[in-house]
Order: C-alpha cells, then sequence, then structure tokens
C-alpha cells in the first residue's frame, strides 16, 4: 500500500474509534515517508486517544517543526501538554495559535480554560469575553465566564453570563438542555481542511472533496471544545 493508501485506512479506523488499528497504519506510513504531514497529524491524534499522552506531543513536535505556522496543530498540542499538567507550556501553544489565528474565537476559548487553570482569573475572563465578541452565539464561552465570575464573587456579571448561556441554549435547542451540544454538521463547519497545510492531497473515488477536508481539530468548534473540558453537565441554572 502506498503512503496515502495507510494514512486513508489510518483516518478510517479513527473514524470507527479503533485507535489502535489506525495507529498501525499511520506507522506504516511514515516508515515510507516519515514527514508525511497527514500521518504525523493522525498518529498523534492517535496516541492522544490511547492516552499516549508524552508520545502524542513529540509526534505533534515534529508536525510543528514541519509545518510551524498551523494553529490547529500546536492547540492539540496544548491539550496533550495539559493532560499531563504541562499547563505553562501549554499555554505558550495557546498564545502562538492565537496570534496566528486572531479572529477565530476557539482559540480564545481554549486558552482561557487552561488561564483558569494557571489562576489567571481575569486572563481567563477577558479571553472568554473575546470569544463571545467573535461568536456572540457561543454559550459554552457564557456559561464558562460565569463560572469564574462566581468564583471571583463577581456574582451580578455571573448571573447575566449565565442567564446568557441558558438563552442562547434554550434558543438553539427548545425548552430541554442536552447534556451535550450535538456536533456541528460538516457542512456548517468553520475547519480549515488540513488538505491545504499538508504536502498531499487525496480525492474521493466519486470525485468529491478530499477526505484529509473531513479531519477536524480540537477548539475548532464548540463541540469540540466542550469535548476538550468534558462539559457533560447542563448549564448551571441562574437563581
Amino acid at each position: 500500500m502506498s503512503v496515502e493508501d495507510h494514512a486513508k485506512q489510518g483516518y478510517q479506523e479513527l473514524e470507527k474509534e479503533d485507535y489502535q488499528q489506525a495507529l498501525k497504519h499511520f506507522q506504516r506510513a511514515l516508515a515510507q515517508e516519515s514527514t508525511h504531514p497527514e500521518s504525523l497529524y493522525g498518529a498523534a491524534r492517535a496516541y492522544f486517544k490511547l492516552q499516549q499522552y508524552e508520545v502524542s506531543i513529540q509526534t505533534f513536535g515534529r508536525l510543528i517543526n514541519l509545518l510551524p505556522n498551523n494553529a490547529t496543530y500546536l492547540s492539540e498540542r496544548g491539550v496533550a501538554l495539559h493532560w499531563t499538567g504541562n499547563n505553562q507550556l501549554a499555554l505558550a501553544d495557546f498564545d502562538r495559535a492565537v496570534k496566528l489565528e486572531p479572529n477565530n474565537p476557539y482559540r480564545y476559548s481554549s486558552r482561557a480554560y487552561i488561564k483558569d487553570r494557571l489562576k489567571d482569573y481575569q486572563g481567563a475572563i477577558d479571553d472568554y469575553s473575546k470569544a463571545i465578541e467573535l461568536d456572540p452565539e457561543d454559550a459554552i464561552a457564557y456559561n464558562n465566564r460565569g463560572l469564574i465570575e462566581e468564583k471571583l464573587g463577581y456574582l451580578e456579571k455571573a448571573k447575566g453570563s449565565y442567564q446568557q448561556a441558558d438563552q442562547l441554549d434554550q434558543r438553539k435547542n427548545g425548552s430541554k438542555k442536552p447534556e451535550t451540544e450535538p456536533p456541528i454538521s460538516k457542512e456548517n463547519s468553520t475547519d480549515t481542511p488540513v488538505e491545504k497545510v499538508g504536502t498531499s492531497t487525496v480525492t474521493t473515488s466519486s470525485g468529491g472533496r478530499s477526505y484529509w477536508s473531513e479531519i477536524r481539530s480540537v477548539f475548532t468548534s464548540r463541540q469540540q471544545f466542550q469535548e476538550f473540558i468534558q462539559f457533560v453537565n447542563p448549564f448551571k441554572k441562574t437563581q
């Protein structure tokens, strides 16, 4: 099989959540071409899903050395760094991602989460507020800002943030509050396809867009940011 074929198989296994099998395909692709960006990315994702965070970080590092100006790769390494407890290093990656994509609200939301963990509460509030400025429909950012405001004793501000979160969630989902936000459809996604930053593209047999364009990045959509913070409970109720 070619490098592209192994990579394609790897992403299909990722889609099926068979991370061990996905990793095997990516490793075979990298054995043929050690700097194949899509296979490095897939391998890093597979390692992360297998909770092999250190190896994931190393693999993202190889990828970032090849493509240092890709905000997605920096953000995803930042996630892995967070899970190893290296929040200062994670923050550095998120800072770089924000500089590369200053108009992407989810870069600010993800950095805000890390700032909160580092007890930079005002910095976290500022980043959530910037995310809201860029995407006024982001109920999660409102809710998370409210949690920090409440933590700091800004009860009226917190109440306002919670109310905005509840109103947005109810407007989107009706009176029923889901425990998790429905995934954003591929058609409506604002993700930048990986094929634009890699060195190869592979089109589908039907002549449609490349399967690389289906690859999702952490922190590029609300649903993926929510997955990162394990936000699995309903929004906090206001009084």
